[in-house]
């Protein structure tokens, strides 16, 4: 359904904060796997889906800008102050967009949104509970009381879902958040009901840390302390 990414970034444009722009570690996609060396991490999204690049990002941001300010969650400003701070890393969909004949195309994105000027945004969780009051107002409903915690190699998440429609159709969202380096992390999965969105989440399993590369030639000893250097004779 051509219309379903357009609207996907009602949801991403989340909160209205104003800082200068920065510079962010886009990654990269390798042999399915999305590389993040900046942020520290790598994820692994559904197999055979289809990594969509800058030209759809922009056209979602473009699109979301219109309609969540038509939708009178947030000013036109304070979108615009959003934008600057929200950057677009990952999105991948399971079929091409615009491939005929497809009415719901289940997707995964994930976005950073800079907080270090926010120090109540400590975790995932305050995160979350800041945007869902602007998510309730485009229409969102919370499917769940309170986020819930989960940890991905050793970083704490914490789970939101979502359900809304779209042109009448159902869809259901499920947000991951955690912050790192200043950075809110968000994971979004989308699908036509709860179980396929389950379905497409556990890829988060694959979420793992970058390991550091090894210096050949330095040997590290641990527990001794340096021997003094000999004095010339």
């Amino acid at each position: 359904m051509k219309r379903i990414p357009l609207t996907i970034s009602i949801i991403l444009l989340l909160c209205c904060y104003a800082n200068a722009q920065s510079q962010v570690d886009r990654g990269l996609v390798k042999d399915g796997t999305y590389v993040n060396n900046g942020f520290g991490f790598t994820y692994t999204y559904p197999k055979d889906w289809t990594v969509h690049g800058d030209a759809t990002n922009e056209r979602i941001k473009e699109a979301g800008k219109e309609e969540i300010v038509a939708s009178g969650a947030l000013s036109k400003g304070s979108v615009e102050a959003s934008m600057k701070n929200t950057h677009y890393l990952l999105t991948v969909f399971r079929h091409p967009v615009g491939t005929p004949g497809i009415t719901f195309n289940p997707a995964v994105m994930l976005i950073a949104e800079r907080v270090d000027h926010a120090p109540g945004i400590k975790t995932g969780k305050e995160y979350i509970l800041n945007t869902r009051s602007i998510l309730k107002r485009t229409g969102a409903q919370v499917t769940d009381e309170e986020p819930t915690e989960h940890r991905f190699a050793g970083w704490q998440f914490f789970r939101a879902n979502f359900a809304l429609q779209i042109n009448g159709i159902p869809v259901i969202q499920a947000h991951f958040a955690t912050v790192v380096r200043g950075y809110a992390l968000l994971f979004i999965f989308m699908g036509p009901d709860q179980q396929s969105v389950d379905e497409i989440a556990k890829s988060m399993e694959t979420f793992a840390l970058v390991v550091p590369p090894v210096r050949r030639g330095v040997i590290t000893v641990t527990g001794t302390e340096p021997k003094p250097k000999a004095k010339p004779n």
